[in-house]
């Protein structure tokens, strides 16, 4: 199995300012633009279950009227659903939150890996993802 991935909500800080890409909401006043993504590869034929990469996230938080909010977003691999170790990545911040970092993680070809993501907004609420997930929203990677 081959796992060359990068997931991302935005492209870019530009591109989460004017709003492209999808909303995820919490209690329908937040707004997380962007969120959490992952660029992993196969560390060599020799080691075939072996990953590396980088976990990394960045987006920006609204309230109801649209205005900068503050976000705290943790982003982290789950490998069969047990979060791999050191692959958690928390991140934070008044309107911007982004950051990344190096991780490495063991996976078999029948092995189901999964990208996930948790949001906790200024004013206590959760993050709902898209797909109508609340609090925390894991993605099975290809």
């Amino acid at each position: 199995m081959r796992r060359n991935t990068l997931i991302a909500g935005a492209a870019s800080i530009i591109a989460i300012v004017v709003g492209q890409g999808t909303a995820a909401q919490a209690d329908t006043t937040d707004h997380l633009y962007g969120g959490c993504g992952l660029h992993v590869t196969l560390v060599s034929t020799l080691s075939p279950d072996r990953y590396s990469g980088e976990i990394f996230e960045a987006s920006a938080s609204l309230d109801a009227t649209n205005s900068p909010t503050t976000a705290s977003v943790s982003c982290w691999v789950e490998v069969n659903g047990v979060e791999a170790v050191n692959s958690r990545l928390n991140t934070g911040g008044f309107a911007f939150q982004e950051g990344e970092k190096s991780l490495a993680y063991t996976a078999g070809a029948t092995d189901v890996v999964a990208l996930c993501q948790q949001v906790t907004f200024l004013d206590g609420s959760t993050w709902t993802a898209a797909d109508g997930n609340v609090g925390t929203d894991c993605r099975t990677l290809p």
